[in-house]
């Protein structure tokens, strides 16, 4: 279990208000900021961001400071930071708590990019939704520009073609920390790959209240993870932990002691992404799991590139079949073929991802799919059919 003092970013229950400029002062606030434009140059900030091994922490894993650098060389007068608090996955928690509780750390991380970036300007969009935190940030941004700690700051295309910085919210609220800790101590609290901690959004399907947010050392074992954020079930009691949201994959029990790493985690089938967890019941048929998860993608995918827009869409209409014991089992290779298929041929992150719970769900319970198709039978006794008719199957190549 992370010590007391691995929790760095995301604020507690008993923690004290950090809210007001006064009481995040008192803890130390914009000390990061003032050290860094009275004593280092943009190139020392850099370095630092990168021998710490902050990672982009929404779900990338791209060295942030690698990032940073490469802004920071284009040859471009004006240079932007964009801080992304949207939370993409709407049951991470991690974005809007942030804002809501930790306004001023989120500003200090977003100034501390633009001075090392060269950016004379920086944005931060969010989810008109969370009225809690874009008000806690209008007021946390006020009381900065009013104490002169915020105003006019001393990739190669982005916003309005011009080199731009963009990192997710948990990101830039990181970089205060390796300003005043220095880049060895904040790596030394997570792995060789990645340094410092990540904010972690656990669902536990017998709770029906809001999900619980932990923050913990990168490394630290799924089981860990799920035993401090108070999920505590017995090995039989779960199908599966589904790591890394929407786009994630679901891993049996038998990959608790797994560490929450990138290469780690994808290694295994599923990704960091929005940083998302959730524990699946005993009684949940993996296909139905499946065909679920790849209807809620097909809905999400923006259209653009063929392989996403259609591929995803099939593969939600073979398991639909399958789930119906309308199945056969040359559906298996069409559904293998798709699964390669759409992430070989996207043009965005979306659909190299968007087979991961097909994947997993194939790789670990292949039980599932053969019952309903040879048995002719849900093996969780749970499944209700979806389609009266089989979905027309064709390879994807000839």
């Amino acid at each position: 279990m992370p010590e007391k003092n691995s929790f760095r970013v995301l604020r507690r229950a008993e923690d004290s208000d950090a809210r007001p400029l006064a009481a995040y002062r008192s803890l130390g606030g914009y000390a990061a900021l003032e050290k860094a434009i009275r004593q280092q140059t943009p190139e020392q900030i850099i370095q630092q961001v990168v021998d710490s091994r902050l990672r982009g922490l929404g779900g990338a894993g791209r060295l942030a400071g690698e990032k940073w650098r490469l802004v920071r060389k284009a040859n471009d007068e004006q240079k932007y930071v964009i801080c992304n608090a949207y939370d993409a996955d709407s049951r991470s928690y991690v974005a809007r708590t942030l804002l809501a509780l930790n306004p001023h750390q989120v500003i200090e991380g977003i100034v501390l990019a633009a001075y090392a970036v060269g950016a004379s300007e920086a944005y931060l969009f969010t989810r008109s939704l969370y009225t809690e935190g874009i008000a806690a940030v209008q007021t946390a941004l006020g009381e900065a520009l009013d104490a002169n700690l915020v105003g006019r700051f001393p990739a190669q295309y982005g916003l309005w073609d011009k080199p731009t910085s963009i990192n997710n919210v948990e990101t830039l609220a990181n970089v205060p920390l390796i300003i005043n800790e220095g880049a060895a101590a904040f790596a030394g609290s997570g792995t060789v790959i990645t340094g410092g901690c990540k904010i972690l959004t656990v669902h536990d399907f017998a709770v029906d209240a809001e999900p619980t947010l932990v923050e913990v050392p990168f490394g630290t074992t799924l089981r860990d993870i799920l035993t401090q954020a108070g999920v505590r079930r017995a090995d039989d009691e779960l199908r599966a932990i589904v790591v890394g949201g929407a786009e994630g994959g679901a891993l049996p029990a038998s990959l608790l002691d797994t560490p929450y790493d990138f290469d780690a985690i994808e290694n295994v089938g599923a990704i960091v992404g929005p940083g998302v967890i959730e524990v699946l019941p005993v009684a949940t048929c993996m296909v139905a799991w499946a065909m679920e998860r790849s209807r809620y993608l097909g809905k999400e995918s923006c259209g653009k590139c063929v392989p996403c827009r259609l591929g995803v869409k099939r593969i939600e209409g073979i398991l639909e079949g399958i789930v119906s014991d309308l199945g056969v089992s040359g559906d298996l290779d069409v559904l293998d073929e798709f699964a390669d298929y759409v992430p070989n041929g996207s043009l965005c992150g979306f659909g190299v991802q968007a087979t991961n719970p097909l994947k997993t769900a194939k790789r670990y319970w292949p039980e599932h799919f053969t019952t309903h198709i040879q048995e002719q039978q849900c093996p969780t006794k749970t499944c209700l059919p979806v389609r009266a008719h089989r979905f027309v199957t064709k390879h994807v190549l000839p």
